[in-house]
């Protein structure tokens, strides 16, 4: 019987730890970033507030137009109150849902803060009705909802 040699045991090794990592990094449910727990529950407890402005709070405002502020409250104000089965968070894959990025009436809209995940909030009503919302973090390293902002003109 022949003893394995340092180098064969440490190819065996180097094998099962490649094996190892490549189930992980595959793994569909990976562990949230510090703070997107805090955000599903902060989320939770403005979907029950008796007003808008505690959902409102959530999202990144910042340089957001009147008139991207007034169809969001609208949108806000049909999910409100509906019961909350379950919140999820997902890394981005680079669909098209993902990203802010149009013009409307001349004006060129972006993100109010970089994409980074995407956060999947599954009602618990008959249809299972979801919504899909994508969040970053702002420079206090708070996470909040992204909205669109109109972007800064080109300067020729």
């Amino acid at each position: 019987m022949r003893t394995p040699t340092l180098t064969t045991i440490l190819a065996s090794a180097g094998t099962c730890l490649s094996a190892l990592l490549v189930i992980t990094s595959c793994s569909w449910k990976s562990a949230p970033e510090a703070g997107l727990d805090d955000l599903s529950i902060r989320f939770q407890a403005a979907n029950q507030a008796p007003s808008i402005e505690p959902m409102l709070a959530l999202y990144c405002l910042t340089g957001c137009d009147t008139l991207m502020t007034s169809r969001l409250k609208g949108a806000l104000a049909y999910e409100l109150g509906l019961p909350i089965e379950k919140i999820q968070f997902e890394g981005l894959t680079g669909a098209a849902e993902e990203t802010i990025e149009f013009s409307y009436n001349g004006i060129a809209y972006g993100p109010s803060l970089e994409p980074r995940y995407r956060m999947r909030v599954i009602y618990d009503v008959e249809d299972g009705f979801t919504s899909i919302f994508t969040v970053g973090q702002n420079n206090r390293g708070e996470w909040q909802i992204i909205c669109a902002k109109p972007k800064p003109p080109l300067k020729y």
